[in-house]
């Protein structure tokens, strides 16, 4: 038995917590099949020497009976700002036996007061408000006399921010820092450099970008009106220690110089305008001579919480090279990289000084063969970098301050001919961890889940967006039902608990949620199937992760948010919207042919009664049974207003045919009576079948459930045949036309090319295919039941818990028999469903399943399956009785 993993505030040694009280976790691994926790220890010190001498001086927890081996709050001394903690733990297993010390891990305290902040915020020279300034360079040198022991640097640049150090960039993140509601809180980032520093004279430089904070680009969002709107500013401390046991604090104040740099324009929507004539050589350099530079001007502070970042950051997390460099009849070149990427290109030109070339990027071409980037919804020109050479030789460039999505760039004005080596593509995105995959026998398949992943990350910038072209928004309803597809794929916890942040922030006193979320002016209708996201997220986050700090943190903001739902139902308990199911086939002008009414009305009942699962876990009984009421009158009225005896189908008072969405939810919330239940099935069955010819008809609401609802209703063979489509409307559509990620329209015509929302059939390829389902919160027990579906002979899924990985792989062998692995990791309990007509003919590892070791057969008297519980370890069940298709 060893101990892995050990992470704090779930970050591999973290730098500048600000939590106080953070949650410490760790993963046990072994090979011995029934491994569990059942007490720990856990040891904290101020050095090393002290923790591996088994002292505990800050915290000594004692042996603590508890089987979670996460979000284990620290509870020892109280801990002040840059202390550096260092720990390990010890478990003992169900039998009492202790495991070894893991090997120490540590983490490191932010700045925990205010006042601790010492620095004043600065900016570039004043400008007029209604003009774009370029973007500022500040810099400052500062006489080191001593050796240096320990540095660190606590900045917060806002929109954006570069940081060096004697000439070389500090960290590899960009886009620094993360979008927030920037009048409520914004986020500062901590930097080790000691060994950027040292003795004699330093340079201390930073470029400030825009982002939303200070975008001037006028768009339909008012995002260059939003009340944090103002010129871009910094704040920075360096924290000094030397050998000699004294210290410094250099930060920014009036001593700091500032200039104008060769950034003339920088925004996220239009690009960047760099002429690099007026590039200062040198500047972030020791010996650089700022004489000529002004004083930077001292501004008064924000009316915000600073906050530590504890995200994963944004990074370059790859560099692609082109697929092909063609020349056009216009004389522009076009640049295909062969999928849809996130980020930008660096490249190399050489020319004339002052010539102008532009990049424009896109995820399509033009009919004439030029790059299409039009944006209607942002005014001027959209995604185009402009760049004025300095003309001395070959020059190499890259945007700092804003990504764009595409597949192509459009070279304009290109003075020779580009070849392949001198543009690269670099992917930037949040630096999230894949722990997810999956892999069966359909191509098909297989070509879904990758576009499905590729598009979730290229939609991962601080906050989960909408598309990387045209908006940049966090649409509340996109990302609530791509959350537990997302979940199963990647590590999230930590974004997604930043972005339910974000929502509290952006929270109105009678307790409504924007559309998008950070929200300025815009956004304010009523959706409850978008804004429910306050209430599915935390709810998502808590079943997938186990940790309840999200539901505890937000619980008082998500009942608000309830109230104010049902102060928006009419009298008879139904709900309106603006919104409804998105984008089904053909749809016109982005609305529901049936409306929006039922939808709405079927989300307030799913609001209420996921506030009611959370209030049972964080609540009080009054909480449940006062939303349990409501929701039941939702229920009531629901059927009554919607349903229509005579067609035994659900409608609205809008002519609109037979609407699968309009069928399909009710099913999936339970609001179908079970006298009624049989049409609602057989009209849906109709209309899939023989209508549509196997084909599914809905908008992203609807496509969410369309395939869980027909597997759990015993027509998994029909859900296999809707996700093996090749024809319009289906994912294999988008596919055989040659995409590689998913669109934001069932149509080829479709605005967007990277849009996740349609990606949740991936989230049916774990819970279904692969049989995947949580049993009790973060997987401490779970279900599989993989489903046989159609041509499949063989799925294999994986995916990261807070237990450890699960690994579930079938496949059927040419004798007939059904093979399944199954590994459950330590301080879990599985209950898997193994297809057989009896126990008898089903063996585990070659040994009759009832002589298993950890292995108990249960008697649930279901067909088609036999049922058996197994502790952790790996598990190789064979059925040589499969029962009848």
């Amino acid at each position: 038995m060893k101990l892995a993993g050990l992470k704090t505030e779930y970050t591999v040694t973290p730098l500048g917590i600000d939590t106080l009280k953070p949650r410490l976790s760790w993963r046990l691994e072994s090979d011995i099949r029934g491994i569990k926790q059942k007490s720990y220890q856990i040891l904290v010190s101020s050095n090393l020497e002290s923790l591996l001498a088994d002292t505990g001086e800050i915290w000594d927890s004692g042996k603590i009976d508890f089987d979670l081996t996460y979000s284990i709050r620290y509870a020892g001394k109280e801990l002040v700002s840059g202390q550096r903690c260092y720990w390990k733990v010890k478990i003992w297993d169900q039998s009492d036996s202790p495991s070894e010390w893991s090997e120490p891990s540590w983490w490191e305290m932010g700045l925990l007061e205010d006042t601790e902040w010492l620095g004043q915020w600065i900016g570039g020279t004043p400008v007029q408000t209604d003009t774009e300034a370029p973007a500022p360079l500040l810099r400052k040198t500062v006489q080191l006399d001593k050796k240096i022991v320990h540095a660190r640097a606590y900045i917060c640049g806002l929109g954006y921010h570069e940081l060096w150090i004697n000439g070389a960039k500090i960290g590899h993140n960009v886009l620094d820092p993360g979008f927030t509601n920037y009048d409520q809180r914004v986020l500062y980032v901590t930097h080790d450099i000691t060994h950027n520093l040292h003795k004699g004279i330093n340079s201390i430089g930073v470029e400030l970008g825009r982002s939303f904070y200070a975008l001037k680009t006028p768009n339909v969002w008012h995002w260059e009106q939003a009340s944090w709107n103002s010129e871009p500013k910094l704040l920075i401390q360096v924290n000094i220690r030397f050998e000699d046991g004294s210290s410094l604090s250099v930060t920014s104040d009036e001593t700091w110089r500032t200039t104008s740099g060769p950034r003339l324009k920088n925004s996220l929507y239009s690009g960047e305008v760099y002429d690099a004539r007026l590039e200062k050589s040198g500047w972030t350099s020791p010996d650089y001579d700022d004489a000529d530079w002004s004083i930077a001007a001292l501004i008064a502070p924000p009316p915000t919480k600073l906050q530590s970042q504890m995200i994963p950051p944004i990074q370059i997390i790859e560099t692609v090279q082109p697929i092909s460099i063609r020349h056009t009849d216009a004389g522009h070149y076009i640049v295909d990289f062969g999928i849809n990427i996130v980020g930008w290109v660096e490249f190399q030109v050489q020319g004339e000084a002052g010539r102008s070339v532009q990049l424009r990027y896109g995820e399509k071409l033009n009919p004439d063969d030029t790059v299409y980037n039009e944006n209607s919804y942002v005014t001027g020109e959209s995604q185009t970098d402009h760049y004025m050479l300095r003309g001395n030789g070959l020059e190499v460039w890259e945007p700092a301050f804003s990504y764009k999505g595409f597949r192509f760039v459009e070279l304009v004005n290109w003075p020779e001919a580009p070849v392949l080596d001198s543009i690269s593509g670099k992917i930037i995105r949040s630096s999230v961890r894949k722990t997810g995959s999956f892999t069966c026998s359909n191509p098909l398949l297989n070509q879904i889940y990758e576009g499905t992943c590729h598009t979730i990350l290229n939609n991962l910038h601080s906050i989960p967006t909408d598309t990387p072209v045209y908006e940049k928004n966090g649409w509340t309803g996109d990302a609530h039902l791509i959350a537990e597809t997302a979940n199963y794929n990647f590590d999230l916890l930590l974004l997604w608990e930043k972005w339910v942040q974000d929502i509290q922030d952006c929270q109105k006193p009678d307790g409504a949620i924007p559309l998008i979320v950070p929200a300025s002016k815009w956004g304010w209708d009523h959706a409850p199937v978008w804004t429910s996201v306050y209430v599915l997220v935390p709810w998502y986050l808590y079943m997938h992760y186990g940790d309840r700090y999200v539901l505890d943190q937000h619980y008082n903001g998500i009942k608000a948010y309830a109230d104010w739902e049902i102060s928006k139902l009419d009298a008879d308990h139904t709900a309106h919207s603006v919104l409804g199911d998105w984008v089904p086939p053909g749809s016109k002008d982005w609305s529901a042919p049936e409306g929006t009414r039922l939808m709405a009305s079927a989300y307030a009942y799913h609001i209420l009664k996921t506030v009611c699962q959370i209030a049972e876990v964080v609540g009080t009984a009054s909480d449940v049974e006062h939303y349990n009421r409501v929701a039941m009158k939702i229920a009531e009225n629901f059927h009554t207003t919607f349903f229509n005896p005579a067609k035994g189908i659900y409608e609205t008072e809008i002519e609109a045919g037979y609407r699968q969405a309009s069928n399909i939810i009710p099913l999936a919330f339970g609001l179908t009576p079970s006298e009624n239940k049989n049409q609602v099935i057989l009209h849906l069955l109709h209309d899939i079948i023989t209508v549509r010819d196997k084909h599914l008809n809905t908008g992203i609401i609807g496509t969410k459930y369309i395939l869980p609802v027909l597997t759990d209703l015993g027509f998994g063979e029909l859900a296999y045949a809707i996700a093996d489509q090749k024809t319009y409307p289906s994912w294999g559509f988008w596919l055989e036309n040659g995409l590689h990620t998913l669109l934001e329209e069932w149509e080829l015509k479709s605005r967007s090319q990277n849009h996740y929302m349609f990606g949740t059939v991936v989230e049916w390829f774990f819970k279904y295919l692969a049989g995947i389902q949580p049993d009790a919160p973060g997987y401490k027990s779970f279900i599989v039941k993989p489903f046989v579906a159609g041509s499949l002979k063989q799925v294999s899924a994986q995916m990261e818990t807070m237990q450890g990985q699960i690994l579930v792989s079938w496949q059927l062998s040419i004798d007939g028999d059904y093979d399944l692995e199954v590994t459950v990791p330590p301080n879990s309990q599985a209950t898997i469903f193994i297809p057989a007509i009896d126990s008898n003919g089903v063996t585990e590892n070659g040994v009759a399943l009832g002589l298993a070791h950890e292995v108990k057969i249960k008697d649930l008297a279901i067909t088609d399956y036999v049922v058996c519980e197994v502790s952790s370890g790996t598990y190789h069940f064979r059925s040589h009785s499969l029962p009848r298709a």
